[in-house]
């Protein structure tokens, strides 16, 4: 491929059309100055360039239109064509010519102007221009066209630039925005890591506390749980007795029905027959009558009345007996009852004594507890002023909350039931009634303009999209904003126990560098006045606080010696404190405190004790010398006690910080842990810790805030951009998802409705009025306690504020234990109330039940005597009876036949008037039973339709087997009990420990993604940078082979080669170009001479493209800067390079159009026109050359 001709229309001083032939190899544009020569190159960097950053020497495109010359008349477009030999397709384009078309058009307006492009005449575009034109490896921007001014720039540019031009050679630049991006991606990354786990750690705080609340709740839920299960299945208990008493009760009213009408049938046969028997009787007495006469009808009658009477007396005797009998069974089922009562009533018993034996115990440590409450008190009250008057009041506040607290327990037992029934149903009922209504017609009113705006809105996938991207975006702010309240909040926490340390510290340093001249050495060692010094001995070292007091009392006062490097550091300190007059300090000289070993006795003692003091300090090994001098073979020991065992020879200290000296000198009392010095600098380290956490999380709020805008800022532009996309599609669309939206809120509020409106508003309606009462008394009750309860932990903390160390740590031991064993006692009083009311009502049942029993004993006694009394009346009948049948029988001796007659007959009808009594008596006795019967079915009924309209409120399953109804009114009250004793339970720490559990999960797993995130792009950074790397040392080696071996030839033997600065990383640092000229010395670009450092340059830019080969090169005067010899070592060169790629050079070198296979002249004509001369006079071109030196020299001479 080759450029073959240039067409020009109107470009630049070339007006009118004119077309330039080129050939293959080396040509060379020549002509005067000011002439047109570089507006050729001109020209062919407009068509190649479009996208270029070089200039074409115009401040304008439309300053290349030609401007009319002397005429004036000025051209209103510009067109260049260059035509490509392009048989060997280099060019992508399926021709074996292509022709690449620019034209610039002023507008109608004579200011503004259009551009076109066009490939072989067909319109085309600047990307397809300059994809063309890339896989052709013809680049504007690269070194196959050299403009006047790219050699001087290669010598005077710096060596990072330098650097670069290799960059853009080696093709990283696409490297460079990757890595620029994944690092951007990474430091983000990085970014949101930091905020995030701050906000995490926020959230572990919480959710601490909310772990605590939740299992409060969770306790009172379950209680609550428990006992509405135990009300349920109470209710179904009581459902499927009464269902089964109902059905009890009517088989046995059937069964009486049958009896009766049995019993009825029976009594009309019994009268039948008793008429039958007095008709025969009457019969037989008539005849008898008619034989024996009146006297025997009146002993008739007698004997008749004496029969009515004895069978009057069997009857009672026989009803009393079978009342006896009954009531003899009744007894034995009253025994029966009597004993399970009296189990349950011992039951009672052995719990209700269970309970007193632990209410005794945990009463007497409460009040073992509220003793040493009240010694501390008056401990404390005994420093009189503040401590006086706050320990009074807060005498009075106590005793004020047991009163109330006795009464707000009271009530909330009582209000226990009702409160947790309305609880629950105005949980989910909060507006059920005033919405229920209108849902149903709030839906179908949706679903039509839906329907409606679906209609409207057409194709709106755009719309959606943009949608949503603004939700997703306004998600991720809902986000952001949950953050940053958690960063607020972090801020704020970390801020308090920054100034708290801080404050602490402050603290410590009055108390640890009391001595003036142990402040003023560290003082002048943290100024840098003093070197050599490392810290005083409690700097140094670190203690687990168990200890503290042990070895603090067991240093003394040499906590505070100074170690220090030398024995030179300790005399110029000494000596500084001597001449400011600062006091005195003891000084610990590395290099001369000497080490040393336990004593016989201690090491012979130390298997019984803590072990050795110096043991027990965390330190830097290289300060044990100064550590045994401060503890050296002192023993720790648990207490006096041990310490008084071991004694003698040794020095002991106890944990209490008494102290035992080897002479046997004891040392002990109370330990002021405020006025004992401490190890450690935790302090400070704390200081510096929370400190850094402050600014990251500062910082990360910052960060955040800017993310925030910039999300808004994105939010803000895609409503713009959607708003842009279809205005009045984006409002439908809007109106769509609001309606959707509006529409899925309403469906799922109807089946929420649905669900929960039936079993809450009874539910509600029946616990508002029991409720309203006795909740309006408990927080009355509650508040009033409360205030109380705030009042006293204020008195308290306040007590505990201005108490001693110790004082605080007692207050507050004690104070757990009151608050431990309150609770304890309390809840043993409740279940021993109870207990109490437990036994009350079986008691009441046993004292029922004996009653009962003594009443069935009554009535047997008195059947008893009712049988007696008959048998006797009885027998007193029989013996009348007697007495008349003797003379009934003298009477009748002669008619004994009727008279046995007769008596089969009355007999045979007294039984039968016996049993008719009988059996109307059964029926009278059954109708009544079954009258009761009845009346009871219709008890039942009703209590079976309340209770089973209970039952189907019931909104969860019933657990079984469901237990007896004593143990489920036992559950009732025990729950009743605890939910009474939790007061004010936090129902909603459940949701939000979900909720921020929640966050937390989503947070951590965030963690876990950035993490990768993270390790993927520092993976991918270092991937990037490594084949970034092989790319450009690639083709620096390259080009430096290449500059080696030009240099070669151009310097006619001179030497060259490239350095990077920075081997390791050749990014970090520049480019040098050293060069030896033939017989010269070994020199930096910079430091040659002028014709050098252009001769440099230009070897430096043929090695750029030979490493690079381009198909044709365009170089414009890059020869002006050399001699004549340089000028002809680089001609020779570019005419040794054109045998393998096409050379158009603008040059006045004599030397170069000599050495040039074909010359172009150019001309610029008296009308202002630029003209082309193919093949020019070689003699007449040749004079340029002077001619142009002389007018340099010109205005040089005019420039003095």
């Amino acid at each position: 491929m080759y450029l073959k001709q240039v067409e020009l229309e109107n470009f630049k001083s070339f007006g009118g059309k004119m077309t330039i032939p080129l050939v293959e190899g080396y040509i060379a544009v020549t002509g005067p100055n000011g002439s047109g020569k570089s507006n050729i190159t001109d020209a062919i960097m407009f068509v190649l360039g479009p996208k270029s950053s070089k200039a074409i020497r115009a401040g304008r495109l439309t300053d290349l239109i030609f401007d009319g010359g002397k005429s004036k008349n000025r051209a209103d477009h510009t067109k260049v064509s260059l035509i490509f030999d392009n048989t060997d397709r280099m060019i992508s384009w399926d021709s074996d010519t292509v022709k690449l078309t620019r034209l610039v058009r002023f507008a109608s307006d004579g200011e503004n102007y259009n551009s076109y492009f066009y490939v072989n005449d067909q319109k085309s575009s600047m990307s397809e221009f300059d994809s063309l034109l890339t896989r052709a490896r013809i680049s504007a921007d690269g070194y196959n066209m050299v403009q006047q001014g790219d050699v001087t720039r290669i010598v005077t540019m710096g060596n990072i630039e330098r650097r670069r031009v290799v960059d853009s050679i080696s093709g990283i630049a696409s490297y460079d925005e990757d890595i620029s991006k994944a690092a951007n991606e990474r430091q983000e990354a990085e970014m949101n890591l930091e905020r995030i786990s701050i906000v995490i750690g926020e959230l572990e705080r919480q959710l601490e506390q909310l772990e605590k609340d939740m299992e409060s709740a969770k306790k009172y839920l379950e209680s609550q749980r428990r006992m509405e299960m135990a009300k349920a299945q109470s209710v179904h208990r009581q459902l499927e007795t009464a269902e089964t008493d109902l059905e009890y009760t009517k088989e046995q009213i059937a069964s009486h029905e049958n009896e009766i009408s049995d019993l009825r049938d029976k009594r009309e046969e019994l009268r039948k027959r008793i008429g039958e028997l007095e008709g025969e009787i009457k019969d037989k007495e008539a005849e008898i009558e008619a034989q024996v006469g009146p006297e025997y009808r009146a002993l008739k009658d007698k004997i008749e009345s004496v029969k009515i009477a004895m069978a009057t007396f069997a009857d009672r005797m026989e009803r009393a007996s079978d009342d006896k009998s009954e009531q003899e069974e009744a007894l034995n089922m009253a025994n029966q009852m009597l004993a399970e009562a009296g189990k349950s009533v011992e039951s009672c018993v052995r719990e209700i004594e269970d309970n007193d034996i632990a209410l005794k115990a945990k009463s007497g440590e409460l009040k073992a507890a509220k003793a040493e409450a009240a010694r501390i008190s008056e401990e404390m009250s005994s420093k009189g002023g503040e401590h006086t008057e706050l320990q009074e009041r807060l005498v009075k506040i106590e005793k004020a909350i047991d009163e109330k607290g006795a009464a707000e327990h009271k009530i909330s037992i009582d209000a226990a039931t009702a409160a947790t029934a309305e609880e629950e149903a105005s949980r989910t009922l909060a507006s059920l009634e005033e919405q229920a209504n209108g849902v149903g017609f709030e839906i179908k009113d949706c679903e039509w303009s839906i329907k409606k705006a679906k209609e409207d809105a057409g194709p709106v996938s755009d719309v959606k999209t943009f949608t949503e991207k603004i939700l997703a975006a306004k998600r991720e702010e809902s986000e952001l904003e949950k953050q940053e309240a958690d960063l607020n909040s972090a801020i704020q926490r970390i801020s308090e126990e920054y100034n708290s340390l801080l404050a602490e510290k402050k603290v410590t340093e009055r108390v640890s560098r009391g001595a003036n001249a142990v402040m003023a050495v560290l003082e002048m060692r943290d100024k840098g006045a003093l070197k050599g010094i490392h810290g005083t001995i409690m700097e140094l070292g670190t203690v687990d606080p168990e200890y503290e007091t042990a070895l603090s009392i067991a240093a003394g006062g040499k906590m505070q010696a100074i170690v220090v490097d030398d024995d030179q550091v300790a005399a110029d300190a000494i000596a500084v404190l001597k001449k400011g007059n600062l006091g005195r300090a003891t000084f610990l000289p590395l290099n001369k405190m000497m080490d040393g070993k336990p004593r016989a006795k201690a090491i012979m003692s130390v298997k019984d004790s803590e072990g050795y003091a110096i043991d027990l300090v965390d330190f830097d090994e290289k300060y044990r010398s100064a550590f045994w001098y401060v503890f050296g073979d002192t023993l720790v020991v648990r207490n006096m006690d041990q310490g008084r065992r071991l004694m003698g020879g040794i020095r002991i200290v106890t944990m209490d910080g008494d102290l035992i000296e080897a002479s046997g000198a004891m040392v002990g009392g109370a330990v002021s842990k405020q006025a004992t010095l401490r190890f450690g600098t935790t302090s400070q380290s704390r200081l510096d810790t929370v400190s850094a956490e402050l600014r990251a999380a500062n910082e990360s709020l910052d960060a955040l805030r800017i993310k925030m805008r910039s999300l808004r800022d994105s939010i803000r532009e895609m409503d713009n951009q959607m708003r842009s996309v279809n205005a009045g599609s984006m409002e439908l669309q809007s109106k769509l998802g609001k309606l959707e939206a509006q529409l899925k809120e309403l469906n799922d509020k109807r089946k929420r409705l649905t669900a929960e409106e039936g079993v809450k508003r009874d539910a509600l309606s029946k616990a508002k009025e029991a409720n309203l009462k006795a909740a309006s008394e408990l927080a009355k009750a509650a508040s009033e306690l409360e205030a109380l309860r705030t009042e006293r932990t204020a008195i308290r903390d306040r007590i505990a504020e201005i108490a001693p160390a110790e004082m605080q740590e007692r207050i507050q031991r004690i104070r757990d234990s009151v608050y431990e064993l309150t609770n304890q006692v309390s809840e043993l009083t409740t279940e021993k109330a109870t207990l109490a009311a437990e036994k009350s009502g079986h008691d009441s049942h046993l004292s029922s039940i004996k009653t009962e029993i003594v009443k069935i004993n009554k009535k047997i006694e008195l059947d008893s005597e009712a049988i007696q009394k008959a048998s006797e009346e009885n027998d007193k009948k029989r013996v009348e009876l007697n007495a008349l049948r003797i003379i009934e029988t003298e009477m009748e001796s002669g008619i004994k036949d009727l008279r046995d007659s007769k008596d089969a007959l009355l007999e045979s009808k007294i039984k039968a008037e016996g049993q008719r009594d009988n059996v109307s008596e059964k029926i009278e006795t059954k109708t009544s039973f079954k009258l009761s019967l009845e009346a009871k079915v219709a008890i039942t009924e009703e209590s079976i339709r309340q209770l089973r309209e209970e039952v189907s409120q019931i909104g969860f399953e019933v657990e079984r087997p469901i237990p007896s109804e004593e143990e489920l009114r036992r559950t009732i009250k025990s729950c009743e009990s605890i939910m009474a004793r939790m007061g004010q339970v936090n129902l909603r720490a459940i949701e939000d420990y979900d909720d921020r559990k929640a966050r937390y999960d989503s947070l951590k797993a965030d963690v876990e993604r950035l993490n990768a995130q993270i390790m993927e792009l520092n993976d991918l950074v270092a991937s990037l940078n490594s084949e970034k790397k092989g790319l450009f040392m690639k083709s620096y080696e390259g080009i430096d082979g290449n500059f080696r071996k030009i240099y070669s030839e151009l310097s006619g033997g001179g030497e060259a080669f490239m350095k990077l600065e920075d081997e390791e990383d050749p990014f970090q640092g520049g480019l040098e170009i050293n060069a030896k000229p033939k017989n010269g010395k070994l020199l930096r670009l910079e430091a040659l001479s002028g014709g050098e450092k252009s001769l440099t340059a230009l070897a430096f830019i043929f090695a750029i493209q030979e490493h690079q080969p381009s198909p044709f090169y365009v170089l414009d005067e890059v020869d002006m800067f050399l001699d004549s010899v340089n000028a002809e070592m680089v001609a020779t060169r570019i005419r040794k390079s054109a045998e393998t790629a096409q050379f158009l050079q603008v040059s006045l070198r004599k030397v170069t159009l000599a050495m040039a296979q074909h010359l172009i002249g150019v001309m610029r004509q008296p009308n202002g026109y630029s003209k082309i001369i193919i093949q020019p006079d070689f003699e007449e071109v040749s004079r340029y050359e002077s001619e142009a030196l002389a007018q340099k020299q010109e205005a040089k001479e005019e420039e003095g």
